[in-house]
């Protein structure tokens, strides 16, 4: 194309390449063509998300070559010494230095397969849009609470540290719900303060206002357990374990009395644990059925997945 010039822009040691949204001017690190910025999911091609030290190195690169093409005979030199210098100085850095920075989460997408290197816990996968926070409860969350019932934690702590697990990541789904689907200013209001500890206020919430189910395809005995638990949190967490007043008015309970101790078996945490998971990935479907992932890197890497024929 006319007025263009290639420029070569190399990865870092990893093999990753830093990226800046243009829209929030965020930083992450992924391959080498993004298409979603994991914070706040704007879309672009992915040269709009070269990096600012990207950026620098592009532009110096087309001065110097304009420089050349257009001046007279001669040679024209980049110094590559002064790029390894650079990199164990404290010195202002030359034009032409690249480098990019390690961030918190290290994830790879489950639906594409990119590499992804973001600041907190949960984003989007800057090639395909797809959410880590599934992933990430059901593949890191819900296995360490696992892992400590089994290596002699109680359970009331797993009912506690399980529904404390729910609600951040269904927090998290809410505010990009808020953020990105139009609603009233009453729904929006109302989704900013909610907490989500009261299953059936939760359940009510999400499927009135964005038609999602949390506990689609569950048993009514799982989905009253479940309910059960969320008030029997509280009191893990606040009231040590004592039944109060609020607990019996709120769910009716009669199993207990006022004053009680609540104690939970193993299997019961380890039942809650499995539903907590079967809530999450129903909000994670109805997520993505409103904020649907880019399709392309998802049908590519199935079919990079997928067995050859003639294989195992």
């Amino acid at each position: 194309m006319d007025g263009c010039f290639p420029v070569f822009v190399q990865s870092d040691s990893e093999g990753r390449f830093g990226h800046d949204c243009p829209a929030c001017g965020s930083y992450w690190r992924s391959g080498p063509w993004p298409a979603v910025c994991p914070y706040c999911a704007a879309q672009a091609p992915g040269h709009q998300f070269l990096s600012k030290a990207q950026l620098r190195y592009v532009s110096y690169y087309c001065s110097v070559l304009q420089e050349a093409l257009g001046g007279a005979d001669g040679e024209v030199k980049i110094d590559m010494d002064v790029v390894a210098d650079a990199t164990h100085s404290d010195e202002e850095k030359p034009a032409f230095y690249v480098s990019e920075q390690s961030q918190q989460q290290k994830f790879s997408c489950v639906a594409c397969g990119e590499f992804n290197d973001i600041l907190g816990r949960f984003g989007y996968c800057s090639r395909c849009g797809t959410r880590n926070d599934m992933a990430d409860f059901e593949g890191r969350s819900i296995p360490e609470i696992r892992d400590r019932l089994k290596a002699g934690g109680t359970a009331e702590n797993a009912v506690r540290d399980g529904v404390a697990a729910f609600d951040s990541v269904v927090g998290q789904y809410a505010k990009q719900l808020v953020s990105l689907v139009p609603l009233s200013k009453a729904r929006k209001s109302r989704l900013e303060r909610q907490r989500f500890h009261d299953l059936a206020e939760a359940r009510s919430v999400f499927k009135n206002c964005f038609d999602i189910d949390l506990c689609a395809g569950m048993k009514d005995a799982d989905i009253q357990a479940t309910a059960l638990a969320f008030h029997r949190r509280h009191l893990y967490e606040h009231n040590g374990g004592e039944v109060d007043q609020r607990y019996l008015d709120q769910t009716g309970d009669t199993t207990v009395n006022l004053k009680q101790t609540l104690h939970e078996s193993a299997a019961s945490a380890h039942d809650l644990l499995g539903s907590l998971l079967k809530m999450v990935k129903n909000l994670h479907v109805g997520f993505h059925e409103l904020i649907e992932p880019l399709p392309e890197p998802i049908r590519d890497f199935e079919r990079r997945s997928a067995p050859r024929k003639g294989t195992a």
